[in-house]
């Protein structure tokens, strides 16, 4: 009894360990790209197209569709807006914040 007991508690030992090591090793932040300028102009009353992103990490690979991007732009008012880029990868690691700067303005 005392030898199948010591097996089971070496099995669950190294589930544990397995489980728990794959994401406790990945301690890589993902990367935000920017495409295009940081800083974009729209004519006010046009239509504002974001020129995009990409968001990559070393474990999970292409992370582009988890992004969240925070704020917005009002293309009915002249002013400056501020686009956070924003993401984490499946193990909580969070990228650095990449911001874009939308300028919507009166073109003559």
């Amino acid at each position: 009894m005392k030898f199948t007991s010591l097996i089971l508690f070496f099995l669950l030992l190294l589930c544990f360990v397995f489980s728990c090591s794959d994401k406790d090793s990945d301690t890589v932040a993902p990367v935000i790209e920017l495409y295009g300028d940081s800083l974009v102009y729209s004519n006010l009353d046009s239509t504002f197209i974001d020129p995009g992103y990409k968001a990559t990490d070393d474990v999970d690979g292409d992370i582009t569709t988890s992004v969240k991007v925070g704020g917005t732009v009002n293309i009915h008012a002249e002013g400056t807006y501020n686009l956070r880029y924003n993401v984490k990868d499946a193990a909580g690691n969070s990228a650095i914040e990449k911001t874009r700067v939308v300028k919507v303005l009166i073109f003559k």
